[in-house]
């Protein structure tokens, strides 16, 4: 079985989602390739299994980004599309509307976070919902990468959808601070450590999020892992917060391990990748109640879910929370991470969901 996935943007989530599938499907008995077509080259995949394609969101880029894809899945011939995200989705689809892709491959679709559930004009969500509705029927199967996301298929009838949460590999469990864990608070001298890993854009709040560590001047030390992407922002830096930029695995897994808690005030998310990350490591998580998050953190038992309008407050909370209950909440993040989030049973069940399809 040939696999042929693609996707039209990479930064964030998705590169890691497509870390973990082309993993795993390149050494699957099951599937005898897996291509990608990707926006650039990536240090993960060789060239011999990657397809170049840019692309933009002008409408004559993407006609041009259509023409491409369209040779390439002529020549592949494969017999799956795995396709990434609702541009992708939309591009390929549209082909198969007008009968450009060949009869015999099967399409999976995964939007990784439906663009009518994303703060907007209500015009905007309204079209998307019907496109991806009509689209739905150019689909042979439907990943949604979260509980949420599926609640929200089937309220506006997308059919043809499928519950996969995404996954990640199991990170060793951080050694937890056993001084930290039974020294109280006040006799410390340790400065806690808060974590934001993501794009420095407005779906992630990370204006919020400053804007509000400015005002309430918590004790602990806020870093920030990642850059702009979209742009939709302007940040102003300060010397209060340590700002790191994107950071490769090693360096990445190392800022996780030093944290005490991550942060993570999203406006909206699909899934949340970063929760999972956290969690991977024994790390607590503080997170916005929005979207797939609020499948993932387990509200005083993982980390904590606070509405964005009160972030002030729950600034103020990490503060306060003695370290004994960082850790507690960190171990079990961890427990809930291995039965539901690791790249195992995430990729094991897309396998065989392509087998469903394709049968």
């Amino acid at each position: 079985m040939k696999i042929l996935h693609v996707a039209e943007t990479l930064k964030g989530g998705l590169e890691t989602y497509l870390r973990m599938v082309s993993g795993f499907q390149q050494s699957s008995p099951v599937i005898s390739q897996a291509k990608f077509i990707l926006p650039g080259p990536v240090e993960w995949l060789s060239s011999q299994d990657t397809h170049v394609v840019p692309t933009a969101r002008s409408p004559l880029a993407l006609a041009s980004y259509a023409a491409e894809v369209r040779k390439i899945i002529r020549t592949e011939r494969p017999a799956v599309l795995h396709l990434h995200s609702s541009i992708a989705g939309g591009v390929v689809r549209a082909m198969a509307l007008l009968g450009q892709v060949p009869q015999e491959t099967k399409i999976v679709y995964c939007s990784h976070g439906w663009a009518f559930d994303q703060i907007g004009p209500s015009y905007k969500k309204s079209i998307y919902r019907w496109v991806e509705w009509l689209l739905s029927y150019w689909s042979d199967a439907i990943i949604c990468i979260s509980d949420h996301e599926l609640r929200i298929a089937e309220k506006f009838g997308i059919k043809k959808c499928r519950c996969i949460p995404n996954g990640i590999t199991p990170a060793a469990p951080a050694v937890p601070d056993q001084q930290a864990a039974v020294v109280p608070k006040e006799e410390s001298q340790r400065t806690r450590r808060v974590l934001f890993v993501g794009r420095l854009d407005r779906q992630k709040g990370i204006d919020v999020l400053l804007d509000s560590y400015a005002r309430v001047r918590p004790k602990f030390k806020l870093t920030i892992v990642g850059g702009a992407v979209r742009n939709d922002l302007s940040l102003a830096p300060s010397g209060d917060i340590e700002f790191k930029g994107w950071l490769e695995k090693e360096a990445l897994d190392a800022a996780y391990k030093s944290c005490d808690a991550v942060i993570v005030p999203s406006r909206w998310e699909g899934f949340g990748f970063v929760a999972v990350e956290a969690m991977a490591r024994s790390k607590p998580v503080f997170a916005s109640a929005v979207g797939g998050l609020v499948d993932i953190v387990e509200d005083t038992i993982s980390g904590r879910l606070f509405p964005l309008d009160r972030l002030d407050e729950m600034l103020r909370e990490i503060d306060q929370t003695p370290d004994v209950d960082l850790v507690r909440m960190g171990q079990a993040g961890r427990e809930i991470f291995e039965k539901k989030y690791t790249a195992d049973r995430m990729n094991s069940a897309i396998v065989d969901l392509y087998k469903e399809s394709v049968l």
